[in-house]
């Protein structure tokens, strides 16, 4: 054995904690300059008074209502009063999920514009969600826009004219992204954008998603960025989850460029918590200073439209970006495994290992990740199964997870532990060195072919091991006998690359995906103890068994801990949306309950008669709800009018589905029996209507009429194949569309009408416990009815 002591494995715990400590370090939101910044840079606390203006009344100010008018007008007359020209760019538009709107976007420049220069645009959306004010998402990226309005008005101007747009109707579906790239003559002299948005109300402001030539971007943005946060798995984590931003429709328009986004206390996203007093004033400094730095050297660059070039991207503790270009990261992930394999022959050779040493090394790095995960995901199913963790369909954050988040951590190094103890002494030091480099390179050379961007921390593992061996494997060659620094090198040099490039990944994972991220933590931390495996033999039993007994206490301490502490608080509050629903056709009316928990709220079982199980929101809905009898208040259900039919006079087009924003298209060949034009109409004045095509009808798409013309729009596919059209901000007047029908007629056809707040029940509201909030489009009122679409009935 070439260690005979721990002294090495001492040294990369060492090594582990401080890597650790680092990255939290370097990742910490600073404080703000304060009021007596320089009118020449950018001043959160300047920022953060324009806020308080906007939106210090904390209403919600979705699309389509008074207070998103009345916001409007206040960011147009700041504008004003800062020398810009500001346009209203208003129309109707439809995004590629079925849901339509009338979005009002503020688009405003500076000074005169040629009609042929290309164009940098700054963005950030103005509307909040009906249950929340807005304040983090995105109103302080609107404070922080006019803050660098005031900035770049007193600046030479730059080489490219800067657009600065603010829309309209992002939280109901994109809208107004869509509205500016499809209609406004600027969109097609912008080349670059900088969009801001948030996830939560805190932490640092990350750099997560770039455009297609992010080798170009990403010189800019290390040259005009001081401390970056960003890596090329960044994004690859973010297109995991059902989120978009506006820079989503503008990478669509071909658009180079930079989001930025914090994800920090992502618990009070979407609700009422979502307020001033919450938006953290170092966050926005960070999310200022990067998004005028980078609209800034964009501005000024020779040209906008770089070659199409992707790269592999991270930074160094925020200090420092690392990067490369994407083409040759498999070329070096396969020389780092052909010089492993290299090492590993002359380890073979010179009898340092044998092949039975490195099949039992196998056995143990393919174990350790298998077993981690699998206790890992056990807990997080025993958790969610007694309900101290709501289920991953949801929103499966808690409000204290730092004891499974250690938890998590521990499971992976007792895995390893234990690994090492029972066949240490069958695969010895060097099985396990071989077993786990290769194991890391091979991973290396697979994440580099399927996704470059995703791998780069198992590449340079694989480089390290390579590197690290290198004085052993060199003194066998020229029939040295190796001292003992050179073996632990090649232990420690691995150990601490993955683990810095871990933790630099893991930080935000938990804030990303909710619980799901502690088995995928177990995961990740797994592919470096397996790398620890040579030290953890190395070091003899009685470590061993102190480091298992440490790690199984903790593990179940975590979990104890998790246990004893309340799933939710009111700092993070549970999601609990009281909707009340009136169906015209039966003359019922219900109270239905969502909960994130997916258990009622204990207050709210007293207050009315509530079916312990649950039902789907509507029918075909994913949505989960808890239903009680209400009482009856007659609401004016909407209306779907049939104006006419005729027969298509050609074949229909393939039809398209699509169950998100996300989702590709499936191709579904039908016939149309019949093209229908219709009217939907809020009788109430709702603002938002929704109307829910049976799977028998086979209606994939839709046509609204529109002053522009026809809008078309595929719709989103529910789980028992209905499709989904979604009006928002829907006009007194109601709206004209048409779809191709394929199936048989006549259609029933289900139509809701909802409105923003609980016209009945107030009483459930007020029981809803202090560490539960409303959230997303908040409490509602429902009027629902089922409409026969009977052409021979004339409707």
């Amino acid at each position: 054995m070439p260690i005979t002591r721990h002294r090495a494995l001492i040294i990369a715990l060492a090594g582990i904690a401080l890597l650790l400590a680092a990255t939290l370090y370097a990742y910490r939101v600073p404080a703000a300059p304060g009021p007596r910044a320089s009118a020449n840079v950018f001043s959160a606390d300047r920022a953060k008074a324009i806020l308080q203006d906007l939106v210090g009344d904390g209403v919600p100010h979705p699309i389509g209502s008074a207070a998103n008018t009345r916001l409007r007008e206040s960011i147009v007359a700041r504008l004003s009063s800062l020398g810009y020209t500001s346009e209203m760019q208003s129309g109707f538009v439809c995004n590629d999920a079925g849901t339509c709107g009338s979005p009002v976007n503020i688009v405003a420049t500076l000074g005169q514009r040629s009609s042929g220069e290309d164009s940098v645009l700054l963005a950030a959306h103005y509307d909040s969600v009906p249950a929340g004010p807005g304040a983090s998402d995105d109103g302080a990226s609107v404070a922080s826009m006019l803050e660098i309005a005031r900035i770049l008005a007193a600046r030479p101007a730059p080489r490219h004219p800067i657009v600065l747009l603010v829309t309209d109707g992002e939280e109901a579906g994109l809208l107004g992204a869509w509205l500016f790239v499809r209609e406004h003559p600027l969109a097609k002299r912008v080349k670059a954008a900088v969009n801001l948005d948030a996830r939560g109300t805190s932490g640092p402001s990350l750099m997560f998603e770039t455009g297609s030539a992010n080798r170009w971007l990403m010189r800019l943005y290390a040259s005009a960025v001081p401390s970056p946060m960003t890596n090329s798995l960044y994004y690859a984590v973010y297109k995991l989850l059902q989120n978009d931003t506006d820079f989503t429709v503008f990478k669509s328009a071909a658009y180079q460029g930079f989001n930025f986004a914090y994800i920090g206390h992502v618990g009070r996203y979407h609700t009422p918590l979502d307020s001033v007093a919450n938006a953290g004033a170092g966050t926005i400094q960070l999310q200022g200073d990067n998004a005028l730095a980078t609209v800034s050297a964009l501005a000024n660059t020779k040209t906008l439209q770089p070659p199409i070039s992707e790269s592999v991207f991270f930074d160094v503790f925020a200090r420092t970006l690392i990067r490369w270009p994407a083409e040759i990261t498999l070329p070096s992930a396969l020389l780092a495994l052909a010089l492993l394999l290299i090492e590993t022959l002359v380890l073979l050779r010179n009898k340092a290992v044998t092949f039975r040493e490195i099949s039992w090394g196998w056995a143990a790095t393919l174990g350790v990740p298998v077993v981690g995960t699998a206790l890992c995901t056990g807990s997080l199913a025993f958790l969610i199964a007694i309900g101290k963790v709501p289920p991953l369909r949801g929103a499966s954050w808690i409000a204290q997870p730092c004891a499974m988040h250690v938890a998590a951590a521990s499971i992976a190094l007792l895995a390893a532990t234990c690994a090492s103890a029972g066949l240490g002494r069958r695969a010895g030091f060097w099985g396990f060195w071989v077993a786990a480099a290769l194991l890391i390179a091979l991973l290396a050379v697979a994440g580099a072919a399927a996704a470059p961007g995703a791998g780069f921390v198992l590449l340079l593992a694989s480089v390290a091991a390579g590197l690290g061996a290198l004085p052993y494997t060199l003194c066998l060659l020229r029939s040295r006998t190796p001292r003992e620094w050179t073996a632990e090198a090649a232990a420690l040099l691995p150990v601490w690359v993955i683990f810095a490039g871990l933790f630099a990944v893991l930080r935000y994972l938990y804030t990303a995906l909710g619980s799901l991220a502690w088995p995928i933590s177990t995961l990740l931390l797994s592919l470096g103890t397996v790398a620890l495996l040579p030290l953890l033999t190395a070091a003899g039993s009685p470590a061993r068994r102190r480091i298992i007994t440490l790690t199984s206490l903790i593990a179940l301490g975590g979990l104890g801990v998790t246990l004893y502490l309340p799933t939710y608080s009111t700092d993070w509050p549970e999601h609990v949306n009281v909707e009340y629903w009136y169906d015209a056709g039966t003359g019922l009316s219900n109270y239905k309950v969502i909960a994130d928990s997916e258990r009622l709220p204990a207050p709210l079982t007293g207050a009315a008669h509530f079916d312990p199980m649950l039902h789907p929101r509507f029918e075909g809905s994913a949505v989960q709800a808890f239903y009680a009898a209400a009482p009856e208040l007659r609401l004016d259900a909407p209306e779907l009018t049939l104006i006419s039919q005729a027969t298509p006079t050609a074949p229909a087009a393939p039809l398209l589905s699509m169950s998100t924003s996300r989702s590709h298209a499936s191709m579904q060949p039908a016939a149309a029996a019949a093209h229908l034009t219709l009217r939907l109409r809020s009788v109430r004045g709702a603002p938002e209507a929704l109307v829910v095509f049976p799977a028998s009808a086979r209606v994939a798409d839709v046509s609204v009429t529109t002053a522009g013309g026809p809008q078309r729009s595929r719709l989103s596919r529910l789980k028992n194949g209905a499709t989904l059209l979604d009006m928002v901000g829907l006009p007194a007047a109601g709206v004209e569309f048409s779809v191709d029908v394929g199936g048989s007629l006549p259609v029933s056809v289900q139509v809701f009408d909802q409105s923003y707040e609980l016209a009945a029940g107030g009483n459930l509201q007020r029981l809803r416990p202090p560490n539960a909030t409303s959230a997303q489009d908040g409490d509602l009122t429902v009027a629902h009815r089922t409409v026969s679409l009977d052409p021979a009935a004339g409707r």
